[in-house]
């Protein structure tokens, strides 16, 4: 029986120090490697709490997590010094690696370079992150420029998690082949909601109501539009952020009995809130892959959407799209879906999302890992 192959998941990504190790994401791929073969994962990250670099490692059989505890250096140069120097020592601490995984090039691709060279062997590149829309890329600075046509000639294979943000990074690796891997969904976390008739119609939220992206303001605007039609709602952010300001705003708008706030919530819970949900809302003006519709149409819950990520050419059994920023289309939309009641086949729903299930998520994996090793 051949060992297993040992692979380093490296990421730009870092989680707050308050949370667990890893994080959503970054933390899903790593578990769902770790079923097939040996994982190792380093994330490095300025811990305010800390007067001296501290390495922090948790093992279990076929998962090894490092954390690197970087205190604040004022000095760019220093800072850099002490993040090349503490890296270095991290991947000394390991044995031979097979594979290198780096998602999210900026800002720490270089992290994915400096390991490549130090085990001499092939490196994918994965991307979810959202700097590659036009009005970001047109921002980039040299730094980033270099790092990603680094990447571009160094990375063996690259891997967007949508065909919605492969296009935006065709013009920056077209000599590249890039094949599309999406996020997985656990299927049995996430089972198929029950057949629940609420008093009133339930919109749900489920995000990190980032006004960059999320665009919440708008979701709040269209419900304040939504209740001068109807009062036959409920509508339910969940959020782990802090969501005063939001909460603010609602009682401000006098929406304090349309919309609820929850979180920060554990994520065995998550499901229940899908469950409970007549449709899911997503207002996105841009998502490179957009978990949460994944999430939602496992479990079998129709979506309100903007065209973004994995909505960018959705049937209609799955939803309805509305235009970014467009929050009369918004909340006409919300009004259709409760005075129509139309009856979505949650099973249909859920049978789309089957390509996100974690088991063809990790085949689509193996299957490129094993292409790598036989050229």
């Amino acid at each position: 029986m051949q060992p297993q192959k040992h692979i380093l998941v490296l990421s730009s990504w870092y989680p707050n120090p308050k949370q667990p190790f890893l994080g959503n994401f970054i933390q899903r791929q790593a578990h769902l490697l770790s079923e097939v073969y040996q994982v190792s994962v380093i994330h490095s990250f300025e811990d305010k709490n800390s007067n001296e670099v501290r390495i922090e490692k948790k093992s279990t059989e076929c998962l090894k997590e490092i954390r690197i505890h970087i205190p604040p250096i004022k000095s760019i140069f220093k800072k850099r010094k002490e993040q090349i120097r503490s890296f270095k020592k991290a991947l000394q601490s390991l044995d031979n690696v097979d594979l290198i995984i780096g998602s999210i090039a900026l800002p720490k691709a270089w992290q994915f370079l400096l390991a490549k060279k130090h085990f001499n062997c092939p490196l994918f590149y994965t991307e979810q992150g959202s700097y590659f829309r036009p009005e970001i890329k047109n921002k980039w600075k040299f730094p980033e420029k270099f790092l990603l046509r680094k990447l571009n000639k160094k990375a063996d294979a690259i891997f967007p998690v949508s065909y919605f943000l492969k296009k935006d990074m065709l013009p920056f690796f077209s000599e590249k082949k890039m094949t599309v891997i999406g996020n997985s969904v656990d299927e049995n976390l996430f089972s198929l909601s029950p057949d629940i008739e609420n008093e009133k119609t339930h919109f749900l939220h489920i995000s990190t109501l980032d006004e960059k992206t999320k665009n919440p303001m708008g979701i709040i605007n269209a419900i304040e539009l939504l209740s001068n039609k109807t009062g036959e709602f409920v509508f339910t952010f969940v959020c782990d952020e802090n969501a005063t300001k939001w909460e603010k705003i609602i009682q401000e708008k006098g929406l304090e009995s349309y919309v609820y706030f929850e979180g920060p919530v554990h994520w065995e819970t998550i499901p229940s809130y899908y469950h409970k949900a007549d449709a899911f809302v997503l207002f996105s003006n841009y998502e490179t892959f957009s978990i949460v519709l994944a999430e939602a149409w496992t479990t079998g819950t129709p979506c309100i959407t903007t065209p973004v990520g994995i909505a960018e050419n959705i049937d209609e059994s799955l939803g309805v799209t509305v235009q970014p920023e467009n929050e009369q289309q918004l909340a006409n939309e919300m009004f259709s879906f409760i005075q129509q009641k139309k009856k979505y086949d949650k099973e249909q729903i859920r049978a789309h999302a089957h390509r996100f299930f974690k088991k063809e998520i990790l085949k689509q994996w193996e299957q490129a890992i094993e292409k790598i090793f036989q050229n």
